[in-house]
């Protein structure tokens, strides 16, 4: 009989889509599978190395390999008994198998889909930490180092402390901020997640970052 790496029960995509499927479960109507699976696949689709790495069809694919798996009767001891215990719960009352396989085939369907944009289809907390996560990270320095400096400052700041190899840091910032004014126009952009990160602030951090490279890379 064939066994399965547990690297597919304890990680990666199978475990995610999950995920995804139990806090809709536990949201009390709040929240949409489909549009949960659609943030998920906006999120794979719009970055090209999750896409390279595991590209949707993929992750639908290990989705069914998954449920054939947990579908045996005789199941293998290798599928962890907590992995079983969550495809159990959300399948709420299906087979647990035949739920994963449901589930595959919902990701190929919605796959097929246009990515709908973020006004047609908000930024999920979960969708905004995997979108902008050195955002967020520098949302933590602000809060520890912002109450003297500015934002142009307290960013100069935590890219000197990485100069002189700060490139993928500034790059990072940069990168996510211009990311940011190019999805949600709008002069709030991410400032519902990130109080200071409105369209001017965000370009603040853009100049200043702009500026160091300038004077100490150029």
């Amino acid at each position: 009989m064939q066994t399965p790496p547990v690297a597919l029960f304890t990680g990666g995509p199978v475990v995610r889509l999950l995920d995804l499927a139990l806090s809709v479960q536990g949201s009390g109507g709040k929240l949409s599978l489909d549009d949960e699976i659609r943030r998920f696949l906006r999120v794979v689709g719009k970055n090209w190395t999750a896409d390279w790495n595991c590209p949707v069809r993929v992750a639908a694919a290990l989705l069914e390999l998954a449920g054939d798996f947990v579908a045996r009767p005789d199941g293998p001891a290798a599928v962890p008994p907590e992995f079983r215990d969550k495809a159990a719960r959300a399948a709420d009352g299906m087979d647990p198998g035949e739920y994963l396989r449901m589930l595959a085939d919902l990701v190929r369907i919605l796959d097929r889909e246009p990515a709908p944009g973020y006004e047609e289809l908000p930024l999920s907390g979960w969708e905004f930490l995997q979108t902008f996560p050195h955002l967020f990270g520098f949302d933590a320095i602000l809060m520890d180092e912002g109450g003297e400096r500015s934002l142009a400052q307290t960013v100069l700041s935590a890219v000197a402390n990485e100069h002189p190899y700060c490139h993928d840091l500034a790059a990072a910032y940069t990168t996510e901020a211009q990311r940011a004014l190019v999805l949600l126009p709008g002069e709030r952009c991410l400032a519902d997640r990130l109080v200071w990160a409105s369209r001017a602030g965000l370009r603040e951090i853009i100049a200043a970052i702009d500026d160091h490279m300038q004077r100490e890379h150029s």
